[in-house]
């Protein structure tokens, strides 16, 4: 049984469709990746995955709870970080570890002076004093210091330099061997995709697919030169090899899985000046916003 599970999750705003028919599982003890530009819906998402907005139609269950109607018990069993936390800027570090620690049954203090330590946060400063970077360490180590099974996490990483971002990346994949299910929601789509067991393409409020990361490692981007067009694919070879795109004389093409079969048919082809990678991420995620050719930061 999947640890969070939506069926045709939707939230309109009048005539405006911010989330329509949603319908995902993560499996516990993942980390699920929510990929989209702005206002694609992730924060839409999220909300009513924690009670905050009733939902237009459908529903969604965090550890068997219904995330609408026993939204308390959701909250029992998740740890958020909101994409715009705030802290009162009048207390120290410390005292807001201590506060929202003091908060959760399972909070755990001595674990956030622990992660606070790890990522070289000075907890004696005012949040006032703090600067941006400092204040997003801040929220994470509370978001992570307790033994909530689920961790919601937007955007945790904005505003934090590649050194803390690799922190913050190893902190969750350590919860997660802990058995912690981690929905994670980020523009970054490398460190999606260094983290993520599963992720999840949301565009104009739809989730358009889902992508497991160890199957799409599985497959290549095959670059090269032709002077004519592609001949077609031979029926056998369809499922594996797809043509993304040729301009002119350059050909790409996609192959799934073990490449060995199709390499005597890509010889014979006529493709030259050959170039094979690894399938990213980034190319799937191109796919579904071709517009999108730069990623927002």
């Amino acid at each position: 049984m999947a640890f969070v599970e939506t069926d045709q999750l939707s939230k309109s705003f009048g005539s405006f469709s911010a989330l329509a028919n949603c319908s995902l599982q993560i499996e516990q003890g993942t980390i699920f990746g929510l990929l989209g530009p702005n206002g694609a819906g992730k924060s839409t998402l999220i909300r009513l995955l924690m009670g905050f907005m009733k939902p237009s139609g459908g529903h969604a269950k965090i550890a068997g709870f219904d995330c609408h109607q026993q939204s308390l018990k959701v909250r029992q069993n998740t740890s958020y970080l909101p994409g715009d936390a705030r802290l009162d800027r009048q207390y120290r570090g410390k005292q807001i570890l201590k506060l929202f620690t003091n908060l959760r049954s399972d909070g755990s203090l001595s674990q956030a002076l622990e992660i606070a330590e790890f990522l070289e946060l000075d907890i004696s400063r005012k949040v006032g004093s703090m600067s941006t970077g400092m204040r997003q360490k801040l929220a994470v180590t509370i978001a992570l210091a307790n033994d909530a099974p689920l961790i919601i996490l937007d955007e945790p990483t904005s505003n934090l330099d590649p050194t803390v971002r690799q922190q913050i990346l190893g902190l969750l994949r350590q919860k997660r061997d802990e058995g912690k299910t981690i929905l994670l929601s980020s523009h970054i789509l490398d460190e999606v995709e260094s983290i993520s067991d599963t992720v999840g393409f949301l565009k104009h409020g739809k989730l358009v697919t889902t992508a497991d990361l160890a199957s799409l490692r599985n497959n290549h981007r095959l670059t090269g030169t032709l002077d004519q067009s592609l001949t077609e694919i031979p029926e056998q070879l369809k499922e594996r090899i797809h043509l993304v795109c040729q301009a002119g004389s350059t050909i790409t093409l996609e192959v799934r899985g073990d490449i060995l079969e199709g390499l005597t048919w890509l010889q014979s082809s006529g493709i030259r000046d050959i170039s094979l990678e690894p399938a990213r991420l980034r190319s799937l995620y191109e796919e579904i916003h071709p517009e999108r050719k730069e990623l927002e930061s």
